[in-house]
């Protein structure tokens, strides 16, 4: 063997070591984007489940002054609570509650001095899993007649 012989295997060995290392590299960043990309799905579906159950909740709070023949007592004159709604399971790991208070009431244009608008404010709270967690604040306003 002449001494170009043996230059050449060195560098073929050499050559082939990086290629493997970069192959390394390469299958080791892929493993790692993979993981990474499923642990970001998971908590986006886990926030979109968490705010589905507050908007539930903002739905419940918003139909329990829509049937509400009166209206409702206030339950708390410090924070002017009239309902406060524990805990209400949903599908899987999601729940919600609710609160609705009191904000005001005044004169509805047009309708006379016995109807009045009453505002009131529905602060729902959704979970979802351990970790997700969100929450909606929505003010209605519900027309009653007063004085019959």
């Amino acid at each position: 063997m002449n001494r170009n012989e043996l230059n050449r295997e060195g560098f073929a060995l050499i050559t082939t070591l990086l290629v493997v290392l970069i192959l390394s590299v390469l299958a080791v960043g892929a493993v790692w984007m993979a993981s990474s990309e499923k642990k970001t799905t998971f908590a986006e579906g886990v926030h979109v489940a968490s705010v589905f159950a507050a908007d539930a909740g903002g739905e419940a709070g918003i139909n329990f002054i829509r049937v509400s023949d009166s209206p409702p007592n206030i339950l708390d004159f410090g924070t002017m609570n009239v309902r406060v709604q524990p805990v209400t399971a949903l599908e899987g790991s999601q729940a919600y509650t609710y609160d609705a208070n009191y904000l005001q009431k005044r004169p509805k244009p047009g309708w006379g001095i016995n109807y009045l608008d009453y505002d009131y404010r529905i602060g729902s709270r959704g979970t979802a899993s351990r970790q997700g967690s969100s929450g909606v604040d929505v003010v209605v306003s519900r027309l009653y007649r007063e004085g019959y």
